[in-house]
């Protein structure tokens, strides 16, 4: 009975989920603040955190982009966290605060340490933080109609715990692999503006990631937990690096 009571239901899901996913929701900076506050007390309880400060070597790579960046337009103020961490990752956690690994930074020249940063960048330049908070209202409006629909008997059946997974899973990485998209392309963007770097760093960056990605290594595995990795990741940035280098 609940199958032929889904159909008509998820269709109507399926034309209300723009909607909700692409209406704006008020005072989402005041969330984003919010959320880097809690990411912060949180990291500092985990790691052994450290905000960068002006004569720190990974402070002098962002100040040159930020710099950039500023003169671009962007109004974000960023500030640099350094995780002394074997964990390989790099974090944008909200409200211009980036954090990096050692991990992950001691492997990097500083051409790569800044296209990094200045992909890091490019998700709060894009407010991405902002747009998982209006892509995970509209999922949990469609989930929270459907209980109230169907009721807690159909709330526990099996094909209805498998339609709200598999499709909170599809959407949640189709998002996310997206935003990773438009920060490459803004690191790409930013890097060719400024007179400090060059966009090979981005590219080597690209090539270090994707050799990290055939370790089982499990503090190389959070990295790409955080950051889903397109397929097509090197072909896109090399694409855009010759339009720029065109003048495009």
């Amino acid at each position: 009975m609940f199958k032929r009571i889904y159909i008509p239901v998820l269709v109507m899901l399926v034309l209300i989920a723009p909607f909700l996913i692409g209406h704006r929701v008020d005072a989402t900076s005041s969330y984003e603040q919010a959320v880097a506050e809690e990411n912060l007390e949180r990291l500092h309880e985990e790691y052994d955190l450290r905000k960068m400060e002006d004569g720190d070597f990974e402070w002098y790579v962002l100040d040159n982009l930020a710099r950039q960046a500023r003169a671009d337009g962007v109004d974000l103020e960023f500030s640099l966290h350094y995780a002394d961490s074997e964990e390989v990752n790099g974090l944008y956690i909200g409200d211009g605060n980036i954090v990096i690994f050692a991990g992950l930074a001691d492997l990097l020249d500083e051409e790569e340490l800044a296209a990094l940063i200045a992909h890091e960048m490019g998700h709060g330049v894009h407010e991405h933080l902002e747009e998982n908070l209006r892509n995970n209202l509209g999922l949990f409006a469609g989930r929270f109609l459907l209980d109230r629909l169907f009721g807690e008997e159909a709330a526990s059946s099996e094909f209805y715990q498998r339609f709200v997974g598999l499709a909170m899973n599809l959407m949640d990485r189709g998002f996310s692999r997206e935003q990773e998209r438009e920060a490459d392309i803004y690191a790409v963007e930013l890097l060719h503006r400024t007179s400090e770097y060059s966009t090979d760093g981005m590219i080597r960056l690209l090539e270090t990631l994707d050799d990290l990605r055939g370790r089982r290594d499990p503090q190389i595995l959070e990295l790409f937990n955080t950051h889903p990795y397109p397929e097509n990741r090197l072909e896109y940035t090399r694409e855009r690096i010759a339009e720029l280098e065109s003048g495009n």
